[in-house]
């Protein structure tokens, strides 16, 4: 809050929105800390780990140079600021109260709280290189134009509802669309980089998370990321944080990936998307193989390449037909099509399949040799 001696003076413009007066505007951040106010009866309990997320978010864009951006912050002024001539002002001693923004102001000052004691360490261990960039991004932080949408006249209740209606009703982005423009994850980023790498030779689909049997598409961004994430560092599962790559240089990431999509021009059917009749086009499938080559890195010490030409070997019994029997503990006989494919457990043992045929044909090469 600010002192009681303080006026803040901002510009902007007002208009109605559901019977309600509302004010657009845009301030410094370091001006929106000192205005603000968390109404707990208003807000639900903050929560860490998306606070973490947003702040990781921000000290990745700033250590890029990337610019990183966010939609309007809500609040409401419970009738503390008056529009006066060339503008409005905030009452002084008085507050605005946050709506929809508390994990991302709360993880804008946790982002600049980092930074000052990255350069508080720096500065006492004489890098004055990291001191400087510390500074400057505290400063990039500091001056961060938030672009604002204030409710000038609501009441507690009707903030309650609002913050009901913003949590409730929002819809999230369509997850083939956040692949599309996300810039927060590694993986992502090397999705659409191979994805690129790949267009003329593979139909990706760019949006669809789930592709249907009447889709062409062999796969798709959102299955994509995933068989990434299970060929460096066998996760079946959701991944947030920092990229881990097992058996690999990060070097040799974007080599390793394109090799493991592009072996499955010689590995699929001609008719590869024809999902009627082949299940090499189930997310399931694809990711199982994806850990294949994960689990040969580990348990016989191949490199990913090594692994990755492996997988041939499975052509010589496979016809990836929905009733191959690699497929029996998830084909379901009256649609004849394989089903929950893509459950972890699932995963893992069409994996295990995979491994018993190349086994068995590595085994029959070695006899004849």
């Amino acid at each position: 809050m600010l002192d009681a001696g303080l006026t803040t003076r901002m510009s902007g413009s007002s208009y109605k929105q559901f019977g309600k007066e509302v004010l657009c505007t845009q301030i410094h951040f370091s001006m929106l800390e000192a205005m603000f106010e968390v109404d707990h009866e208003v807000q639900r309990q903050l929560d860490p780990k998306k606070r973490r997320d947003i702040r990781d978010f921000i000290l990745d864009s700033l250590k890029k140079g990337e610019p990183f951006y966010f939609s309007p912050f809500v609040f409401s002024s419970r009738g503390n600021i008056q529009e006066i001539d060339g503008g409005f002002m905030l009452k002084p001693g008085c507050s605005i109260y946050v709506l929809d923004a508390q994990h991302r102001m709360s993880a804008i000052a946790s982002a600049i709280s980092q930074l000052k004691s990255k350069k508080e360490a720096a500065e006492e261990t004489g890098n004055q290189a990291e001191a400087e960039e510390a500074r400057k991004f505290i400063q990039i932080l500091a001056g961060y134009p938030v672009s604002m949408q204030v409710y000038l006249d609501l009441n507690q209740q009707e903030e309650r509802q609002l913050f009901t209606d913003y949590n409730t009703e929002r819809r999230e982005a369509h997850p083939g669309f956040m692949l599309l423009y996300d810039q927060r994850d590694a993986y992502t980023e090397l999705t659409r980089t191979i994805a690129e790498q790949m267009k003329t030779r593979l139909d990706i689909d760019q949006v669809r998370s789930r592709l249907t049997e009447a889709n062409t598409s062999i796969t798709s961004l959102i299955t994509m990321k995933k068989c990434l994430l299970a060929l460096f560092e066998g996760c079946l599962t959701v991944k947030t944080g920092n990229p881990y790559y097992k058996g690999c240089k990060a070097s040799e990431v974007p080599a390793i990936a394109e090799a493991f999509f592009s072996s499955w021009l010689q590995l699929f059917p001609k008719r590869m998307t024809d999902r009627k009749n082949y299940a090499c086009g189930v997310t399931g499938v694809q990711v199982a193989l994806a850990y294949t080559v994960y689990t040969l890195t580990r348990e016989q010490s191949l490199t990913h390449m090594e692994a990755i030409q492996q997988l041939q070997l499975l052509k010589k019994r496979c016809t990836w037909k929905h009733d191959d029997p690699a497929f029996d503990h998830m084909y379901n006989k009256p649609s004849k099509q394989v089903r929950n494919h893509s459950n972890s457990t699932a995963i893992k043992r069409t994996m295990l399949e995979f491994l018993l045929i190349i086994r068995e044909e590595r085994e029959r090469l070695n006899d004849r040799q």
